[in-house]
């Protein structure tokens, strides 16, 4: 077990590497905290649909990691579900473009829940019967998706953004894709990204270290495997858009816009690529967040209401910005954003007010960690990225104006999509 302190933020990290190539991490805190929040994470997500191991090519259909998570809940004596829940536990799952994390918050009975929690992973259990059912279950969970008008604008947006990465795909998959999906195809990814080799455990919270540690011990001596990660192949990605614009007539109370930004990924070092996520996410809420001016601007002259939202994805080799807004002069609109991202924006920002925000945003990042969960999220999210959570507020200290006004020359009309949903 390795012991690292952090002084300044009064944060001490254990962490444990085992010999079959699990890493533990743990973060405990004294009283008043009284719960554990346990997180297992594997990089492996919506995106990885392509993947080289051993030389061999693997291809699996759309949503294949999003019905694995919910897969890994089965076992042999039942569902995993209803041994948390006599457990007093609360446990949930969740898949993303870039990983699939399993979680549980206790406040007694940790140990035997994380027995528990390993043991459903270390169990797969995919039979013709399950898995046929979870279909039928997932489908439902689709449908349910496309009625959502919001969904299916972001879908079709992302269709007019990318030409074939996957990122234009919805994480769930589609109808026809998850026909695809058998107990045979689960058990190969499974065994290609579920290893231990592959997992990442995050502890936070009260915690017991003796017995952690002889857990874990025991537990290295029962699952000795270290298999050879899987590489992911991601096809290449044009820089120019599929489609720019696209209106269309829909049964809605009021006409909506989506636009869309393209980023171009650049190959930079982990750091360098937290760096550029924030300073992007830093600008655009100065730009256009409730706070802005801009904002402002816009619902003073009724051309939004409060629906607007802006939200930055960066996932690998796929970068882009989405604004959403729902007006009665969407054309208008439409023409006064693009405006403001691709010739006024530069004008928008002074470095006094960066300073000034950057101390807010940095402020608020140190605040969340007070959280439990949001923090053992995080800190498992930028280990991902090769990063310590505890470095981060370095990185953002490091960000400045001219950095962030570079981001903004880099926005070109041609890579802004457009999509608009109008009243019949």
């Amino acid at each position: 077990m390795i012991k690292k302190t952090y002084e300044r933020y009064h944060e001490t990290v254990y962490q444990i590497r085992l010999k079959n190539g699990m890493s533990v991490h743990i973060l405990p805190k004294d009283d008043p905290y009284y719960t554990t929040y346990v997180e297992l994470s594997l990089p492996f997500g919506a995106l990885d649909l392509e993947f080289k191991k051993n030389d061999q090519m693997f291809h699996t259909p759309l949503g294949t990691a999003h019905f694995l998570e919910h897969k890994i809940f089965a076992m042999p004596d039942g569902d995993a579900f209803a041994k948390f829940s006599e457990l007093g536990v609360e446990a949930n799952a969740m898949t993303s473009y870039n990983q699939t994390s399993y979680l549980f918050v206790a406040t007694e009975n940790v140990m035997v829940a994380l027995s528990h929690l390993l043991d459903m992973l270390d169990t797969p259990y995919f039979t013709k019967e399950n898995v046929e059912q979870e279909r039928n279950i997932i489908a439902e969970e689709l449908k349910m998706y496309l009625d959502d008008p919001n969904v299916v604008m972001q879908n079709t947006l992302m269709e007019m953004m990318y030409h074939n990465h996957p990122l234009k795909y919805d994480i769930g998959g589609t109808l026809d894709s998850i026909n695809d999906i058998t107990p045979q195809v689960l058990m190969d990814v499974y065994e290609k990204f579920y290893q231990p080799s592959n997992r990442l455990l995050t502890i936070a919270g009260k915690v017991d270290l003796k017995a952690l540690t002889a857990f874990f011990k025991d537990y290295d001596e029962k699952h000795p495997n270290k298999e050879k990660k899987a590489i992911t192949i991601l096809p290449k990605e044009p820089k120019r858009l599929v489609k720019r614009n696209m209106t269309e007539i829909k049964d809605v109370g009021i006409n909506k816009l989506m636009l869309g930004i393209k980023l171009a990924p650049c190959k930079l070092n982990q750091r360098a690529q937290l760096a550029k996520e924030m300073r992007i996410s830093m600008v655009f809420n100065m730009l256009l967040g409730p706070s802005s001016l801009t904002y402002a601007k816009l619902l003073e002259e009724q051309l939004i209401n409060q629906s607007f939202y802006v939200n930055t994805t960066f996932e690998k080799k796929a970068e882009n910005i989405l604004i959403y807004a729902e007006s009665k002069k969407v054309n208008k609109l439409k023409k006064k954003l693009i405006d403001v991202l691709t010739t006024e924006a530069q004008n928008l920002i002074d470095e006094a007010a960066f300073e000034r925000y950057k101390k807010v945003f940095l402020g608020q990042f140190i605040f969340a960690l007070n959280n439990l969960e949001t923090k053992a999220y995080l800190y498992g999210k930028y280990l991902h990225m090769k990063t310590s959570l505890y470095d981060v507020v370095d990185v953002l200290k490091d960000i400045t104006y001219e950095a962030c006004i570079e981001d903004l020359k880099g926005i070109e009309k041609k890579y802004i999509a457009t999509l608009i949903h109008k009243k019949a």
